[in-house]
């Protein structure tokens, strides 16, 4: 591999992870090795809208940088040329050093290229037109977790990445309107409760559960347990939160398309246990150190579950072997995976009781230590 630059003289660091916020999540821990092996680096940090208020207030950046989120058929307009172009040169004139591309695609290795900085880093997974961009950073052997491979590149550049890190900081004004809104839909933030994202996954059924499976789920940790649930999630998440609290009753409190991204981390911040799918709440719950139960389908949770929860992953892939999984050639460089099933089995086989035991065992691991 070819030298490191010397960081210990460098100025200003661009990172470039526009999307999602599991994705932006992911890489927080960077940031925060790189600040704190070279606490005297600039660290600035390219994301889009929805994801960037997860940056807000993070002591390892110095400056966020937004860019507008497009359409994919809408990337290559006029006007959205024109608008990654004039970012380019305020990003030039800033002067970076060193441009890390964590997001791994052309829209995002573009963007580092478009900056200027001499020298330009991807991580291990570096896809589409990236590789012309920029060079690859091959993960350790032991780095599974993408939060590993990603740290792969700030190890790479000399930061200590022994004690991984999530700079995630919500003040305490954020987190007394989270208890605020807890209160008003009837849930007291001092006692033991549980958060639940019931989103389905962007509608596909492959990284969400099935909301009649999650709303017994639900039901069984009300009615047995006596803990009480409170639903969160976006707008667009609000059927299907209506079709979980129309389940049963007494139905789930729901704070599901009313908070800001911030107000929803202030909520999970303070809930006992966090169930979902693979969403990225659940990264958030990690984040902040809430045990995140998570159900898993088509991904791989080695790779992409909430940092540091493994144990809390259920899932049955063994269930799809080659029936419903396919790996697709896209190319020379890369690989996509896609379900070809209507109904995923690897979701179809998760029953309701093994996602309550899991729960109850979460809270045990959180509450019962000696």
């Amino acid at each position: 591999m070819h030298q490191p630059p010397d960081l210990g003289r460098a100025r200003r660091v661009l990172i470039v992870k526009l999307s999602a916020i599991g994705d932006v999540v992911h890489a927080l821990p960077v940031a925060a090795a790189l600040k704190r092996s070279f606490p005297n680096l600039a660290i600035d940090w390219v994301a889009e809208p929805l994801a960037a208020p997860l940056l807000q207030h993070c002591p390892a950046i110095d400056q966020i940088v937004f860019t507008a989120k497009r359409r994919r058929s809408e990337r290559f307009k006029a006007k959205a040329l024109r608008e990654t172009l004039e970012m380019g040169r305020r990003l030039r004139a800033t002067g970076y050093d060193v441009a890390l591309d964590l997001q791994g695609l052309t829209k995002s290795a573009l963007l580092t290229a478009l900056s200027g900085a001499p020298r330009r880093y991807g991580y291990d997974w570096i896809r589409e037109l990236a590789p012309l961009f920029e060079r690859r950073i091959p993960r350790a052997e032991a780095s599974l977790h993408v939060v590993d491979q990603l740290l792969d590149v700030a190890a790479f550049l000399g930061a200590d990445i022994s004690n991984p890190a999530f700079p995630l900081t919500l003040t305490a004004a954020e987190m007394e309107e989270a208890r605020a809104a807890l209160s008003g839909v009837g849930i007291d933030a001092a006692q033991r409760f549980a958060v639940c994202n019931p989103t389905e996954g962007g509608g596909t059924g492959q990284k969400g559960w099935a909301p009649d499976r999650m709303a017994e789920a639900v039901r069984r940790l009300q009615a047995e347990d006596g803990l009480p649930v409170v639903l969160v999630g976006s707008p667009a998440d609000k059927e299907i939160a209506d079709r979980l609290c129309a389940a049963h009753t007494p139905a789930p409190a729901s704070l599901v398309g009313r908070t800001s991204l911030r107000q929803l981390a202030a909520v999970i911040r303070l809930a006992a246990v966090h169930l979902s799918g693979d969403t990225g709440s659940s990264h958030i719950a990690a984040a902040v150190g809430v045990p995140a139960v998570t159900v898993f389908g088509r991904s791989n949770p080695d790779r992409v579950c909430p940092y540091g929860y493994r144990q809390y992953v259920v899932h049955h892939r063994e269930a799809c072997h080659d029936v419903c999984r396919r790996f697709h050639e896209t190319g020379a460089i890369n690989t996509t995976q896609k379900c070809l099933a209507d109904s995923p089995r690897c979701m179809g086989a998760i029953e309701t009781g093994e996602v309550v035991m899991m729960v109850r065992r979460a809270l045990a691991d959180r509450y019962n230590r000696g």
